[in-house]
């Protein structure tokens, strides 16, 4: 059955005229589906048809009778010996012989007949063949062979086919037969059948049972002669065989059939027996393949119904038939016996057969038949009611009595005795919609066939089609948009009976020109082939042609109509299945919405989609099979050229297939402009809801928008492709191939490939058209021809492919190459100017190609300002929305719709720079560079990129332009770009953009900057910072937008702290480098603190600490302000016992020295510093060494290390306080130590006794300075010790260090240690003496 479901929306994004073209694919694809013969003939046999009830929907109706002239009927009353009667579709003539005269008959002219009677022989046969290439003139299309008992003769057969003429086509044309004096003689025997192949060759069955090959050529030749007959069955030992002593002949032939595609003659012979001749690959031989002798038997096994009233009627076989490969791949030939079956022939293997599918041409050469039988056995159809046998019982099926039969393309009639006077015409033909039904159903299904009776006046002697039926395939649904119904010619010796077979939308318009349709009647039709398809019947009948029009019935018309608008559904939503089986509603069903809320259990989860109405869908089929004959064909073709030396191009169709085509496209558009009702109105047709249905009118209104939108789309194209035909028919009118030559062979190459539905719906079609358009403007041009009236021509004809902008376009060419005829001056320019200005105003439908020709022809005028200003506008008016800006914004991503329009920009910018390329001199200044038109960015960043790749990186500074600015800020960002960016902020004396553009330097990763450098960037970093903050402080705004001064210091300020910040880190790192690199093997470490700047963590966890690199350890905890005590003491013990227990170092003092070279660098951070573990770690050390310590050993390196005095007797008088002993220590200790210091590490005593005296070498030590240098001002900062409350940063809190000698002499003499008494008082003493 036919599409029902509806026609679903596609939502992707693209062009109207794509969506139509793809509607218009997936319905030709459609429709290519049907099964082929083959496919359908599956089983061994099949008698399943479809009686044609009512009459009006019979297979073939006879349209009318032509009787024969009363001059024939005279000729037959003289009458002597034999008549044959015959027809010749091919120029439309029935042949009648009357013993030794031939009579032409044009049928359609009716009274109109040629008459031959140049001999006396009686005629027994003749037949219309093809000449051999090369014997004839070219006005001899067709060779009538005669023959007689005496000779066979050859007469050629001029033929003009003649103009409309008659109500049922043209008047039958003009016959001409011509002498030729080619001849052989028949030597006595009858020849019983003749015909000829495509290549010429003659093909003759004698009554004597021979078959005969009439060779001729054009002359004589030295061993050949003009004419021969050649006896091909025959043996060599029968030519030296006396006739009379023969005793046995073969079994004469009574028909022949050629394919001339397999390259295979099949003879039909008396006793119903068929032989198979192989022709050759070449068809220049001739071998018996087969001879199937058991035809009857074999069709018996088969079917065993086919035995049913042999005994009262014999086998016999009335025709045979040949298949084409273009209808049947698999089966060669259709045998219609004289009981009305038919046996269908196959010469395929039965395994090939099952693999082999559809009816393509054949694509491998023709090659010999291994076998030859019987694949299907088709019954007759009833000749009575299936009703009157029902009541009759069961009864053998009636025997038929075909004597005459015809077979092509799928239908079949048969000529069946009904009587004396008249015969039966039974009609057979697939029935599409049964078919189409069970396809639906089941893919693999059987043939089912419409049959009908039709009686004709008199005995049938030959039925044949009138016209080709070639290609229109077995659905007549498809056919019917593009080709005439068929028509057959039926010869009776009455007459001449024209049958036209009747197809769907013909059984539709004898329905409907009823007075009265009743909708039961409709709704049958409809059941039968869908609402989709009777939609496109509807459009078939109200778009006929002219002619047909004139006889279309008022009422089929306006009923017509109606179906399409009052029957033809509605928009709607549909619920589907999850696996896509759409449920519908009744056909007729103008509301219908497909599936209602209670739909069958199991069917899954439903989704909705839109089905657009049967309207629609009939007008996307109807459109579909207008084109197809055109669609996929190419539209230009390449062929060689006349000398052979280059190829041409040529019109890929037929034009008078284009035109027929352009014809009915016409016809539609016609039709869709006079009924304005096709555009649905949204609130007048309202589709009814059913009951409780929950649908709003938002849903019912994008209903109507998708249809609306669809039909718009499909009209769109049918504009197209009309367009499309008439440009094709002006390029053949202006010659094509010569037009051609002037193409350039790629771009002909090009041409030749384009399809006729690429030339309608793409962009690729329509350039194609603009480049062919433009080849023959250019030959008008060439031969001083006005291009006006092609202008109009086309404007009129292809406005749509063929525009205003062409217009200008070709107008400004001429100008311009007037201005290049001309001599350099004011006409010169005043042309150039002209064709800017034309140019200037269609810019954006300019291609690249063509902008570039343009530009080199402005360039040889030397117009290299009209170069920049055609190329920027061409590259404007392509993107009117700024498309390129943003998908260059958005970062070029892929498969971006907005990526060609980037694209065509780019190439006008490069027009532009190549020639800026070739004037280097004149244009490479900032003079000339700061005139150009600032509002393109694109084009200037197009421009800088140029400028940068040629070195002329300089002139960006003197390009006093806003885009330099945003240019140097384009991602990718590349070193060479920063640099010049900062050097640029520093040109313009913005010093804090400069800071921040450094210090990105300084930490990207993919500049290749090495460590060092990066130093520098951030040294660099820190100067502009500092700068730019004092000239804000001055007054000058140095930071973008309007910012207050206060807000912009506090942004500097910002960016200064952390680049110092970042400053120490980076300088650590160095640290961390130049130790890896002092180690040896560690160059790929090394390396990688140069790719990036690595953070504190990242430095300790990933150098210091695997590398042991303890010193680093201290400057990464200094620069990170690390907080973890326990952590910091670990390391500096860890440095300093190291160094301890070096051997080649001198113990203690080296100790001293690491802390004093470590000192400067940590100090004051008490993160990486702890003065007060530093000299604890010292103190312990100092204990496991006595005997290199020394007084003032600690205080000593403390200070070197760069320790104020203050600060270390701080941490040494903490130490102190924690180390003094209790009194019962102080009991247990007395006496142990006297006056000494041995024994320090047992005691803790030993700790404070070695902490005062370092505190008493501190404060000598500084006495000792103080004195030394003389100082007595309060200003110097050494002087503090007179100052009461504290001192300066190196001085030493004088009273504190007093109180604390006291309390130090206190303990000393509670302890008894009298030496430390006196060493401690002395000291005191000395301070008081200065104070």
């Amino acid at each position: 059955m036919a599409n029902t479901g509806g026609t679903v929306v596609d939502s992707e994004t693209t062009t109207p005229i794509s969506k139509a073209a793809r509607l218009v694919e997936t319905n030709i694809q459609s429709d290519s589906k049907f099964p082929t013969i083959a496919d359908l003939l599956h089983a061994s046999s099949s008698v399943e048809y479809e009686q044609a009830i009512p009459s009006d929907w019979q297979v073939v109706t006879q349209q009318r009778l032509i009787p024969l002239p009363d001059a024939l009927f005279e000729q037959y009353d003289l009458l002597e010996c034999r008549c044959f009667m015959g027809l010749f579709p091919e120029i439309k003539r029935a042949w009648i012989t009357v013993d030794h005269r031939l009579f032409l008959w044009n049928y359609e002219e009716e009274s109109d007949f040629y008459s031959f009677e140049d001999q006396e022989q009686i005629i027994v046969s003749v037949a219309l063949v093809q000449p051999k290439p090369g014997v004839f003139v070219d006005t001899i299309r067709h060779v009538l062979v005669v023959a007689t008992p005496l000779e066979v003769f050859l007469l050629g057969v001029g033929y003009e086919p003649g103009k409309v003429s008659g109500a049922r086509g043209n008047g039958g044309g003009e016959v001409a037969l011509y002498a030729t004096q080619i001849s052989v003689p028949a030597d006595g025997v009858a020849m019983t059948s003749i015909v000829g192949t495509a290549d010429g060759r003659v093909f003759m069955s004698g009554n004597d049972g021979a078959l005969y090959e009439f060779v001729y050529q054009s002359e004589d030749g030295w061993l050949t002669k003009k004419a021969k007959k050649i006896n091909l069955t025959s043996t060599l030992a029968s030519y030296f065989v006396p006739t009379f002593l023969g005793t046995r002949r073969d079994t004469p032939a009574l028909s022949m059939a050629v394919d001339n595609q397999r390259k295979l003659l099949y003879v039909l012979m008396q006793d119903s027996s068929i032989k198979v001749f192989w022709l050759g690959v070449q068809g220049n031989e001739f071998v018996l393949a087969h001879h199937h002798k058991t035809i009857a038997n074999s069709a018996a096994l088969l079917c065993p119904q086919f035995n049913e009233g042999s005994d009262i009627a014999p086998f016999e076989i009335a025709s045979i038939h040949v298949i084409p490969p273009s209808e049947a791949r698999t089966l060669n030939l259709v045998v219609i016996t004289s009981g009305g079956c038919r046996l269908y022939f196959s010469t395929v293997k039965r395994m090939q057969r099952f693999y082999e599918t559809g009816a393509v041409a054949v694509s491998s050469p023709p090659a010999q038949p291994e076998v030859f039988e019987i694949v299907h056995v088709r019954l007759p159809p009833e000749t009575q009611p299936t009703l009157a046998r029902t009541m009759q019982g069961r009864v053998p099926r009636q025997m038929l009595k075909v004597h005459t039969a015809f077979y092509h393309n799928g239908t079949s009639l048969l000529a069946h005795t009904w009587n004396e006077d008249h015969d039966s015409i039974i009609g057979a033909a697939p029935a599409c919609a049964q078919i189409l039904a069970r396809v639906a159903r089941q893919p693999r299904t059987t043939l089912a066939e419409n049959s009908s009776i039709t009686r004709v006046e008199g005995r049938t002697w030959a039925i044949a089609e009138i016209g080709s039926a070639d290609g229109q395939g077995l659905n007549d649904l498809v056919t019917a948009a593009s080709m005439p119904s068929r028509t057959f010619a039926v010869l009776t010796n009455v007459g001449v009976s024209i049958l036209e077979k009747q197809r769907p939308v013909d059984m539709l318009r004898s329905l409907i020109a009823r007075p009265a349709l009743q909708d039961s009647q409709l709704k049958e039709f409809v059941s039968l082939y869908g609402l989709d398809e009777t939609c496109a019947m509807c459009y078939t009948l109200l778009c006929a042609s002219e002619f047909s029009q004139a006889y279309l019935d008022m009422q089929v018309a306006n009923a017509a109509r109606q179906i399409l608008f009052e029957y033809g559904g509605v928009p709607h939503f549909v619920e589907t299945p999850a696996f896509g089986t759409a449920l519908t509603a009744d056909p007729l069903a103008g509301a219908g919405t497909g599936a209602s809320g209670n739909s069958a259990s199991g069917a899954g989860v439903l989704s909705e989609r839109i089905a657009l109405s049967g309207r629609h869908n009939g007008l996307a089929i109807y459109l579909a099979r207008t084109l197809q004959p055109v669609w996929g064909q190419l539209a230009t073709v390449a062929k060689a050229g006349e000398r052979g030396n280059s190829t041409r191009l040529h019109i890929g169709i037929s034009i008078g297939e284009l035109v027929d085509v352009q014809d009915k496209l016409r016809r539609l558009q016609h039709f869709i402009n006079n009924n304005q009702r096709f555009i649905p109105d949204q609130i007048n047709q309202m589709p009814l809801q059913p009951a409780g249905s929950a649908r709003s009118t938002v849903d019912v209104t994008s209903c109507w928008n998708a249809e609306a939108a669809s039909l718009a789309s499909l009209y769109e194209l049918i504009v197209h492709a009309v367009e499309a035909v008439s440009f094709l028919c002006l390029m053949s009118d202006f010659n094509l191939p010569v037009i051609s030559e002037s193409v350039p062979d790629a771009q002909r190459q090009k041409l030749a490939g384009i399809q006729f539905s690429q030339l309608v719906c793409t962009d690729a079609g329509k350039q194609s058209c603009r480049d062919l358009i433009l080849a023959l403007i250019n030959s008008q041009i060439k031969q001083d021809m006005s291009i006006d009236s092609i202008s109009d021509v086309l404007s009129k004809r292809c406005s749509t492919m063929f525009s205003s902008s062409d217009v200008s376009l070709y107008k400004a060419l001429e100008a311009l190459k007037q201005a290049s005829e001309s001599e350099e001056g004011t006409d010169a320019r005043d042309l150039a100017s002209s064709a800017l200005a034309l140019l200037t105003d269609i810019a954006g439908a300019l291609s690249i190609e063509q902008l570039r020709e343009i530009c080199n022809s402005f360039e040889q005028l030397g117009q290299l300002n009209a170069i920049i200003t055609l190329a920027l506008a061409c590259a404007a008016q392509s993107d009117p929305h700024g498309d390129a800006y943003k998908f260059w914004g958005d970062g070029a991503p892929e498969n971006d719709p907005r990526e060609s329009v980037y694209n065509k920009r780019i190439e006008c910018y490069r027009c532009i720079i190549s020639v800026m390329e070739k004037h280097r001199s004149s244009v490479l200044n900032a003079n000339s560079l700061s005139k150009l038109p600032g509002a393109d960015v694109l084009f200037h960043f197009a421009l800088y990129d140029w400028l940068l790749d040629n070195g002329q990186s300089s002139l960006l500074f003197q390009i006093r332009s806003p885009h330099v600015e945003q240019y140097l800020n384009l991602e990718p960002r590349t070193l060479e770009k920063c640099d010049m960016l900062w050097h640029y902020y520093v040109h313009e004396n913005r010093f804090g953009n400069a800071a921040v553009v450094q210090r990105q330097m300084a930490c990207a990763q993919d500049f290749g900057i090495n460590l060092a450098g990066r130093i520098e960037y951030l040294s660099l970093s820190i100067s502009n910072a500092k700068i730019a903050i004092d000239m804000v402080r001055g007054g000058q705004t140095h930071m973008a937008g309007e910012v207050s001064e206060e807000d912009q210091i506090n942004e500097l300020a910002m960016i200064l702290r952390d680049n110092e910040d970042q400053l120490e880190v980076a300088q650590v790192q160095l640290e961390i480098q130049q130790q890896l690199r002092n180690l040896g093997g560690h160059e790929t470490l090394a390396g990688a603190l140069d790719r990036r700047l690595f953070t504190v963590t990242e430095l300790y966890e990933k150098f210091a600490e695997p590398m042991k690199m303890w010193d680093a350890a201290l400057l990464i905890f200094k620069a990170s302000n690390h907080d973890d005590p326990q952590m910091v003491e670990g390391v500096w013990r860890t440095i300093l016992r190291t160094v301890l227990d070096d051997q080649q170092r001198t113990g203690l003092l080296a100790v001293a020295s690491k802390v004093a070279q470590l000192g400067p660098r940590l100090y004051p951070s008490p993160a990486a510093f702890p003065l007060t573990t530093v000299a604890k770690i010292l103190l312990d050390l100092a204990q496991e060494r006595p005997a290199e310590y020394t007084f003032g050993y600690i205080s000593d390196a403390l200070v070197q290390a760069g320790v104020p005095y203050w600060a270390v007797f701080e941490a040494l008088n903490s130490l102190y306080t924690k180390s003094v002993p209790t009194k019962t220590t102080t009991a247990m200790t007395k006496g142990r130590f006297g006056g000494g210091i041995g024994n320090m590490r047992s005691n803790t005593n030993d700790v404070s006794v070695m902490l005062a005296r370092e505190v008493a070498a501190l404060a000598s030590r500084f006495v000792e300075i103080s004195k030394g240098s003389g100082i007595s001002s309060l200003a110097d900062p050494l002087n503090t010790m007179v100052d009461e409350s504290g001192s300066s940063e190196n001085g030493l809190p004088v009273n504190d260090v007093d109180q604390a000698l006291s309390q130090y002499i206190v303990n000393a003499t509670l302890h008894e240690n009298i030496q430390l008494k006196n060493e401690l008082q002395r000291v005191q003493e000395n301070i008081r003496q200065i104070l």
